[in-house]
């Protein structure tokens, strides 16, 4: 089980050449409350690859590309898991990947700040959630989880493996297969903006 936070993988210069390359960049249109841009991390003449790979491979080791996006969410998302199964599913995102070797999600912060944290779960898409439900109820406050209301009675009791505050610099990576949750940083009228990415 992976669960890491790399600091100071990238640049105050490569998150300020990201953002400036995915402005001009139009919305894909797939997701009601977020403005979706493609990221193209799977052709090597791509700037996102050019910039990212080398550093990306670091970290992770000879890896594969399979889905993503660059994203600017206005809402905060609620428990859930990013399985390839729940991707093809809801077929909002085209997957290039060939195998499961690594299976991870990596999420590269493009603002920071207290309100920004994902937090990660001990428990996985194939698991019944039910089974990892603890007798009493985790540090989670749910004030920062108000989107989450139909979910809180199974997030205040299910084990938390890690809160991570967003930091400019870092990669993020977990096992795509883990169940996270946002914080709601939209009460406090901000934008979520962030690469997230699956590698085979």
């Amino acid at each position: 089980m992976i669960n890491k936070v790399y600091r100071n993988v990238l640049s105050p210069q490569d998150i300020t050449a990201l953002i400036e390359f995915y402005k001009s960049k139009p919305d894909a249109g797939t997701e009601s409350h977020v403005v979706n841009k493609n990221f193209e991390y799977q052709i090597p003449e791509d700037f996102s690859y050019q910039l990212l790979h080398s550093k990306l491979e670091q970290i992770l080791g000879p890896h594969e590309f399979d889905t993503g996006a660059y994203k600017e969410c206005i809402q905060p998302y609620p428990l859930h898991s990013d399985s390839p199964e729940t991707h093809n599913e809801l077929g909002t995102i085209t997957s290039f990947g060939h195998g499961k070797k690594l299976n991870l999600a990596v999420l590269i912060p493009l603002v920071e700040g207290d309100q920004f944290r994902t937090v990660v779960f001990d428990c996985f898409s194939k698991q019944d959630l039910r089974s990892k439900l603890m007798p009493i109820v985790n540090q989670l406050d749910r004030e920062d989880f108000t989107h989450c209301t139909n979910q809180w009675g199974t997030m205040s009791h299910l084990p938390v493996l890690d809160v991570y505050h967003w930091c400019l610099g870092d990669v993020f990576v977990w096992d795509r297969q883990q169940y996270h949750a946002s914080a709601d940083f939209a009460r406090h009228g901000l934008v979520k903006k962030f690469l997230i990415m699956f590698v085979a």
